[in-house]
């Protein structure tokens, strides 16, 4: 989806900057940009597009009125699904890390069922004193 705007960067929205009554989705492809308007055609969401020039290339921008926000961000989430990427791109890595967790995961269970009768034993004690 490109480079993220807002606060830490989570959301490609905004409010407009000169009508609050708007918000403002950004794309930064044009195939992204195609599939969010035509989600915004079939759902029959009125909107404004435009393109913007930056150093970094071509930032297409959608405004959609804040009463049609919510439709618009179920679009904004089927672009969003279609375009994106793991966050670990390396096959190798993300299984490896994967491995790494559920064995850990794995470790922590087994350590709390073993480990069942001498915490009882424990708790017991500090309650008697």
């Amino acid at each position: 989806m490109g480079r993220r705007i807002g606060f830490l960067g989570l959301v490609n929205y905004r409010v407009h900057p000169g009508d609050n009554r708007y918000k403002v989705f950004s794309f930064y492809s044009k195939a992204e940009a195609d599939l969010f308007q035509s989600e915004l055609e079939e759902r029959k969401i009125w909107f404004e597009a435009d393109t913007e020039e930056v150093k970094e290339g071509t930032v297409y921008l959608f405004g959609v009125n804040n009463t049609d926000f919510n439709r618009a961000q179920k679009a904004n989430f089927v672009v969003s699904a279609k375009y994106r990427n793991p966050i670990i791109k390396n096959k190798f890595l993300r299984i490896a890390l994967m491995t790494l967790f559920f064995s850990l995961l794995t470790l922590a269970i087994v350590g709390y069922v073993k480990n069942q009768q001498i915490l009882k034993e424990k708790t017991e004690e500090l309650e008697n004193e």
